[in-house]
């Protein structure tokens, strides 16, 4: 009957997002349950007293988690843009430099997002793909996998994350889902922004490319790799200023804004993909904080010593 007693206790303590280490080192406070629209994103933070590092698992990817100030761990989490509405768990490991580990699993639901729709008609010379289009295309689509599928393991990234063009958005935002010549497609996944031809295209924070050239459908194009699974994406360039392998800093010029690929007009189209969810990438200019270590009145949780 106690061991019954006890594990109940133990049972409440992770679903009210605090639970103790088994050794009595410490006290660990897990994030508060998730919840996100789709392509929505959040900032999330595991924090205790002697914490050496933490890891995370949603679905079948891995959360990178950093260190952000004193006994605080952070990580940001997105919901695709496609994802359907449902709650998951976000599992979560932590661990202490004195070789102690505790586990928590954290509500993480995806909310419905009603996005706009636009219905529009294209020339079938530009609608349909011959085989040569086709093989080309699948040749593409791969590139893009290997890419997203083996991201650097280390943040290279450091808030604020900065637009990469200063111009708003066009017509057709993140989200929105398309009907082209009567027939659905995909919906929206990057943000396209009304940057006129020949715009100074910057990276929006430190990363290195990854992938850098001329493709069917974005046109020139340049994905960096921001660490911890994040990418960004900049498509219908006119020219690159970068080439695979290179080191960017914020700011850096990628190249300038064109009207190449499969596009009715000059504009930049800015994308962001974080553990291979399609993610607004505005989300990263409105949710990700300044890290910067905590006020020296701020205190970790308090440690409790078993008895």
């Amino acid at each position: 009957m106690r061991a019954l007693v006890l594990l109940a206790s133990v049972a409440a303590l992770l679903l009210s997002g605090e639970a103790s280490l088994a050794s009595g080192r410490g006290k660990i406070l897990w994030p508060k349950p998730i919840q996100l629209f789709q392509g929505e994103l959040a900032e999330i933070s595991v924090v205790g007293a002697d914490l050496a590092a933490v890891a995370g698992v949603l679905g079948k990817e891995r959360i990178g988690f950093y260190a952000n100030g004193t006994a605080k761990f952070s990580a940001i989490v997105g919901a695709d843009v496609d994802a359907k509405p449902a709650t998951s768990k976000l599992r979560l490991r932590a661990s202490t430099h004195a070789g102690m580990e505790a586990r928590a699993e954290v509500p993480f639901t995806v909310k419905l997002k009603s996005f706009r729709q636009e219905s529009f008609k294209v020339a079938p010379g530009f609608d349909q793909m011959t085989p040569e289009n086709l093989e080309e295309i699948r040749r593409e689509q791969a590139a893009f996998a290997r890419v997203f599928a083996a991201p650097e393991t280390d943040r290279l990234w450091e808030a604020p994350f900065l637009r990469p063009v200063p111009h708003e958005e066009s017509a057709s935002s993140f989200g929105r889902r398309r009907v082209i010549n009567g027939t659905p497609r995909a919906p929206h996944s990057g943000l396209d922004l009304s940057a006129p031809a020949g715009t100074e295209v910057i990276a929006t924070n430190h990363g290195k490319v990854v992938l850098a050239g001329n493709f069917f459908f974005a046109g020139g194009s340049v994905v960096v790799d921001h660490g911890g699974s994040l990418f960004t994406m900049y498509f219908h360039l006119s020219e690159l200023r970068v080439g695979e392998g290179s080191l960017v800093r914020k700011g850096d010029v990628l190249g300038l804004s064109g009207a190449t690929g499969r596009v009715t007009g000059a504009h930049l189209h800015w994308g962001a993909r974080l553990a291979n969810a399609r993610i607004d990438p505005l989300e990263l200019i409105k949710k990700i904080s300044s890290h910067r270590p905590p006020a020296p009145q701020s205190e970790p949780p308090a440690i409790e010593t078993e008895k």
